[in-house]
């Protein structure tokens, strides 16, 4: 059954070093920071949509275009906020247990984000039951609150 933490995400974002993320959408302009533009902090990472499909990103490209100095600066004194537009590649369909396995492979990798509240364990028997988006998206949220 999905909760109401989670009737309006439509996105699990999971990436390489088991970062996790939740999204309305997939953003095609998204505020940001240089620093983290610079990083290309969308590398590697899987965004899991409701639709059934998986994404990447396939381009990003900051407005206004940001100079071979933006990224000396925004490691030292001057990180803005910045616009940031992107272009999104459909990998295909995955299925639930792909999902479940990515979340997993996330809780592994957690270094007391995920399991701030609850217990890789506790998480890993909910994901687990977890049959749709949703029940995983559940699990996330879950992550997120104290509550039970």
């Amino acid at each position: 059954m999905t909760s109401n933490a989670t009737q309006n995400i439509s996105v699990i974002c999971i990436g390489p070093d088991g970062c996790t993320d939740t999204q309305a959408r997939l953003a095609s302009v998204e505020m940001t920071t240089a620093y983290r533009f610079h990083r290309r902090w969308w590398e590697g990472v899987n965004f899991f949509h409701h639709d059934g499909n998986r994404y990447e990103v396939a381009a990003a490209e900051a407005a206004p275009p940001l100079s071979v100095l933006s990224r000396v600066l925004a490691t030292t004194v001057y990180n803005p906020q910045i616009a940031v537009r992107y272009e999104y590649r459909n990998c295909g369909p995955y299925r639930v247990d792909e999902l479940r396995d990515s979340v997993a492979a996330a809780i592994d990798k957690d270094d007391d984000v995920l399991t701030q509240f609850h217990t890789a364990d506790e998480l890993k028997q909910r994901l687990d039951r977890a049959l749709s988006f949703e029940d995983v998206a559940d699990v996330l949220a879950l992550a997120e609150s104290e509550s039970e």
